[in-house]
């Protein structure tokens, strides 16, 4: 336990790099389960396996470390309160229980186990997290972005729960199945993932004494349109024009809060230039632009029967699911990692690094290219083998990262 209770915040973030690692396996098995026959894997159970791990695992578990180091202004080599250190533990055994559960039994006993407990112990987390934020001496706006993360976490809970009830009775609709799934992931991708790393972004920011314009502005705009463009997600659901008006009207403004924090990034971008190491600040770059394409690709699924179409493609959805978890979240992290001391930049890190952004890069070309082929009906040879290897290159450069963590101690 008193080791336990001195686990530096460099250690929890290498940890998730290794968690990070594990994904990218199960990503390349399932790549490789469509090629070879591989007859003892349930490719289904892998998928939920790779998923659930991914969420909680990696991204839930870094974004917990890295706010309650803001929260509490932890620098890489502090270690977190006790009661966050106990509560990050408690995450990861439900993690990988969720991992192991998922990979045998799919949706079993041991699996929605470990998931229940995961959604308590984010309960405990925004709970303990709300309260301190109260008497944390760090940004104001850093602050209510966290706030509002915290909300959507919890929030995001209910598509769980009722795709719970569904499933225990018996209720096969496959449409609010669907429905339930879209708001765990909407809340999770653009509420809770989304808004904890503004919050760390704009914590940086206030320690470099940067400005950005038009703040206040840009965050409600985001906060109010996260809750109205869940309706993205199930335009195929019948809903009355006033609705649709509403949501059309949520997508332009978000655009315009994105427009203006780029424009605002732009006005400091010779002080960034200035502050960031190298390898930040091309990953902040390539965040960018991702997060504007997810942006646009947002906007032109505000038109029904696009929309209809692609969420019914199965290929258009893991690559837009893709992109914001791989090229926007992902990428951020680690660019956050190195911009705040708890990853080490040195060579085998910066080609680690490149190798990784060659992979993201690949893997949603491939993706989309495979999802216009499916449109056109058109299907273009050796697709599954070339996202097998851009998985690849995902997993080697996610391990030569997490191997230049290690040259020295951990």
């Amino acid at each position: 336990m008193t080791v336990l209770k001195h686990i530096s915040v460099r250690q929890w973030v290498v940890l998730a790099l290794f968690n990070l690692l594990l994904v990218a396996a199960l990503g390349l098995l399932m790549r490789l389960k469509v090629l070879l026959p591989l007859p003892s894997i349930n490719q289904k159970f892998l998928l939920h396996a790779h998923s659930h791990f991914a969420f909680s695992g990696w991204v839930s578990h870094a974004l917990m470390v890295l706010v309650v180091a803001m929260v509490f202004n932890r620098k890489q080599h502090d270690s977190l309160p006790w009661k966050y250190q106990l509560t990050i533990i408690g995450n990861l055994l439900a993690s990988y229980g969720m991992l192991i559960g998922f990979f045998l039994q799919g949706y079993g006993l041991y699996s929605i186990i470990a998931s229940s407990a995961g959604v308590v112990i984010s309960y405990i987390f925004a709970a303990m997290c709300w309260r301190d934020l109260s008497k944390s001496n760090s940004s104001p706006l850093a602050r209510r972005w966290l706030r509002a993360a915290l909300v959507f976490l919890v929030l995001s809970s209910i598509g769980t729960f009722y795709l719970a009830h569904l499933m225990t009775s018996n209720n096969m609709d496959s449409r609010l199945q669907l429905a339930a799934v879209y708001f765990y992931l909407h809340f999770q991708y653009n509420g809770w993932f989304f808004f904890a790393c503004m919050a760390l972004l704009y914590h940086w920011l206030h320690q470099k004494d940067i400005i950005i314009n038009h703040s206040k502005t840009i965050f409600w705009l985001f906060a109010i349109t996260c809750l109205v463009n869940y309706l993205l997600s199930v335009l195929w659901w019948d809903m009355p024009i006033w609705l649709y008006i509403g949501l059309v009207a949520a997508v332009i403004a978000q655009s315009i809060a994105w427009g203006l924090w780029l424009r605002s990034c732009t006005a400091n971008l010779l002080q960034l230039k200035h502050l960031l190491v190298a390898v930040a600040k091309w990953l902040l770059l390539g965040v960018a632009i991702a997060a504007t394409i997810k942006f646009i690709l947002q906007g032109l699924s505000v038109i029904p029967s696009l929309s209809q179409l692609s969420y019914s493609f199965r290929p258009i959805v893991i690559g837009y699911l893709h992109l914001v978890l791989l090229a926007v979240i992902s990428l951020f992290v680690i660019a956050y990692g190195y911009m705040h001391g708890c990853l080490r930049i040195n060579r085998l890190a910066r080609w680690s690094t490149t190798v990784l952004v060659i992979g993201v890069i690949l893997n949603e070309l491939l993706l989309m290219t495979q999802g216009i082929s499916g449109l056109a009906r058109t299907p273009i040879n050796h697709i599954p083998l070339l996202l097998a290897a851009a998985a690849g290159i995902l997993l080697l450069g996610i391990m030569g990262i997490f191997l230049s963590q290690r040259k020295r101690h951990f």
